[in-house]
Protein backbone atom coordinates (compact mmCIF):
# COMPACT_ATOMS: atom_id res chain seq x y z
CA UNK A 1 0.00 0.00 0.00
CA UNK A 2 2.93 2.33 0.42
CA UNK A 3 4.27 1.82 -2.30
CA UNK A 4 1.51 2.42 -4.58
CA UNK A 5 1.11 5.65 -2.04
CA UNK A 6 4.38 7.15 -2.84
CA UNK A 7 3.69 6.44 -6.57
CA UNK A 8 0.62 8.19 -6.46
CA UNK A 9 2.62 10.81 -4.95
CA UNK A 10 4.97 10.92 -7.09
CA UNK A 11 2.80 11.34 -10.15
CA UNK A 12 0.88 14.03 -8.44
CA UNK A 13 4.15 16.02 -8.06
CA UNK A 14 5.17 15.57 -11.53
CA UNK A 15 2.48 16.44 -12.90
CA UNK A 16 1.97 19.35 -10.81
CA UNK A 17 5.21 20.62 -11.97
CA UNK A 18 4.08 21.97 -15.47
CA UNK A 19 3.31 25.32 -15.44
CA UNK A 20 0.54 26.21 -17.92
CA UNK A 21 0.86 29.99 -18.07
CA UNK A 22 4.79 31.13 -18.49
CA UNK A 23 4.94 35.21 -17.65
CA UNK A 24 7.83 37.11 -19.21
CA UNK A 25 9.29 40.29 -17.02
CA UNK A 26 11.42 42.57 -17.88
CA UNK A 27 14.50 40.96 -17.74
CA UNK A 28 13.60 38.08 -19.74
CA UNK A 29 13.05 39.72 -22.64
CA UNK A 30 15.65 37.06 -24.60
CA UNK A 31 13.78 34.49 -23.34
CA UNK A 32 10.25 36.41 -24.56
CA UNK A 33 12.08 36.72 -28.17
CA UNK A 34 12.92 33.13 -28.35
CA UNK A 35 9.35 32.03 -28.04
CA UNK A 36 8.07 34.47 -30.53
CA UNK A 37 10.68 33.25 -33.19
CA UNK A 38 8.08 29.72 -33.53
CA UNK A 39 5.60 32.39 -35.09
CA UNK A 40 4.54 31.65 -38.75
CA UNK A 41 5.58 27.56 -37.80
CA UNK A 42 1.85 26.09 -38.22
CA UNK A 43 1.87 25.66 -34.74
CA UNK A 44 1.60 28.80 -33.16
CA UNK A 45 -0.60 31.77 -32.38
CA UNK A 46 0.61 35.15 -31.64
CA UNK A 47 -2.13 37.77 -30.73
CA UNK A 48 -1.90 41.57 -29.76
CA UNK A 49 -4.47 42.63 -27.33
CA UNK A 50 -4.39 46.25 -27.63
CA UNK A 51 -6.83 47.83 -29.18
CA UNK A 52 -6.77 47.93 -32.74
CA UNK A 53 -5.66 51.68 -33.72
CA UNK A 54 -2.88 50.77 -31.42
CA UNK A 55 -2.20 47.66 -32.68
CA UNK A 56 -2.19 48.92 -36.03
CA UNK A 57 0.29 52.11 -35.46
CA UNK A 58 3.18 48.94 -34.69
CA UNK A 59 3.37 45.28 -33.30
CA UNK A 60 5.67 42.46 -32.63
CA UNK A 61 6.08 41.48 -36.37
CA UNK A 62 4.02 38.09 -37.37
CA UNK A 63 1.30 38.86 -34.10
CA UNK A 64 -2.35 39.08 -34.85
CA UNK A 65 -4.28 42.44 -33.97
CA UNK A 66 -7.40 40.73 -32.00
CA UNK A 67 -9.30 43.29 -30.26
CA UNK A 68 -11.18 44.49 -33.85
CA UNK A 69 -13.74 46.82 -33.63
CA UNK A 70 -17.63 45.28 -35.06
CA UNK A 71 -19.77 46.87 -37.58
CA UNK A 72 -21.46 48.44 -34.57
CA UNK A 73 -18.54 50.29 -33.66
CA UNK A 74 -17.92 47.80 -30.56
CA UNK A 75 -14.15 46.42 -29.29
CA UNK A 76 -14.35 43.26 -29.55
CA UNK A 77 -14.58 41.78 -25.82
CA UNK A 78 -12.04 39.42 -24.23
CA UNK A 79 -14.62 36.75 -23.44
CA UNK A 80 -15.22 36.27 -27.39
CA UNK A 81 -12.08 36.63 -28.19
CA UNK A 82 -11.57 33.38 -25.71
CA UNK A 83 -14.50 31.72 -27.39
CA UNK A 84 -12.62 32.22 -30.66
CA UNK A 85 -9.44 31.00 -29.69
CA UNK A 86 -10.86 27.85 -28.73
CA UNK A 87 -12.68 27.81 -31.91
CA UNK A 88 -9.45 28.31 -33.90
CA UNK A 89 -7.11 25.86 -31.65
CA UNK A 90 -9.54 23.48 -31.03
CA UNK A 91 -8.33 20.39 -28.64
CA UNK A 92 -4.98 20.81 -29.78
CA UNK A 93 -4.08 21.95 -25.88
CA UNK A 94 0.08 22.00 -26.63
CA UNK A 95 -0.52 24.51 -29.35
CA UNK A 96 1.61 27.39 -28.73
CA UNK A 97 -0.43 30.89 -27.59
CA UNK A 98 1.52 34.11 -27.49
CA UNK A 99 -0.25 37.16 -26.22
CA UNK A 100 0.57 40.91 -26.07
CA UNK A 101 -1.32 43.62 -24.87
CA UNK A 102 -0.76 46.97 -22.99
CA UNK A 103 0.39 45.89 -19.76
CA UNK A 104 -0.57 42.69 -18.47
CA UNK A 105 -4.07 42.31 -17.35
CA UNK A 106 -5.41 41.26 -20.82
CA UNK A 107 -3.19 38.82 -21.86
CA UNK A 108 -3.10 37.51 -18.01
CA UNK A 109 -7.21 37.22 -18.04
CA UNK A 110 -6.84 35.25 -21.48
CA UNK A 111 -4.06 32.85 -20.53
CA UNK A 112 -5.95 32.00 -16.90
CA UNK A 113 -9.32 31.21 -18.69
CA UNK A 114 -7.24 29.36 -21.17
CA UNK A 115 -5.16 26.93 -18.74
CA UNK A 116 -8.21 26.50 -17.33
CA UNK A 117 -9.25 24.68 -19.74
CA UNK A 118 -6.20 22.38 -20.09
CA UNK A 119 -4.18 24.82 -23.01
CA UNK A 120 -0.59 24.59 -21.88
CA UNK A 121 1.65 26.55 -23.71
CA UNK A 122 0.61 29.83 -23.42
CA UNK A 123 3.19 32.75 -22.82
CA UNK A 124 2.81 36.56 -22.34
CA UNK A 125 5.01 39.63 -21.54
CA UNK A 126 3.77 41.16 -18.52
CA UNK A 127 4.80 44.96 -18.46
CA UNK A 128 3.37 44.91 -22.21
CA UNK A 129 3.68 46.24 -25.44
CA UNK A 130 5.48 49.76 -25.30
CA UNK A 131 7.69 48.41 -22.44
CA UNK A 132 9.04 45.44 -24.70
CA UNK A 133 9.70 47.76 -27.57
CA UNK A 134 11.41 50.37 -25.12
CA UNK A 135 13.35 47.09 -23.82
CA UNK A 136 14.09 45.77 -27.50
CA UNK A 137 15.66 49.15 -28.50
CA UNK A 138 16.83 50.41 -32.15
CA UNK A 139 16.97 46.96 -33.70
CA UNK A 140 13.32 46.67 -32.69
CA UNK A 141 11.08 47.40 -36.01
CA UNK A 142 7.59 47.20 -35.28
CA UNK A 143 4.85 45.64 -37.77
CA UNK A 144 2.60 47.94 -39.32
CA UNK A 145 -0.18 48.47 -40.94
CA UNK A 146 -3.98 45.86 -41.34
CA UNK A 147 -2.74 42.74 -40.17
CA UNK A 148 -2.59 40.19 -43.02
CA UNK A 149 -5.76 37.21 -42.36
Amino acid sequence: MKKWLIILLLFFLIGCDKTAVHVYEDGDLAAFDLICENIGDGHTKAYDLRLEPDCIAGRIPGFFCMRTINSEDVVQPLDTIYENLKILIGKDYGYLIIFMDADGTDAGYLAEKLAADGYDNIHYFRSGYDRYAILAGEDFVPETGECDA
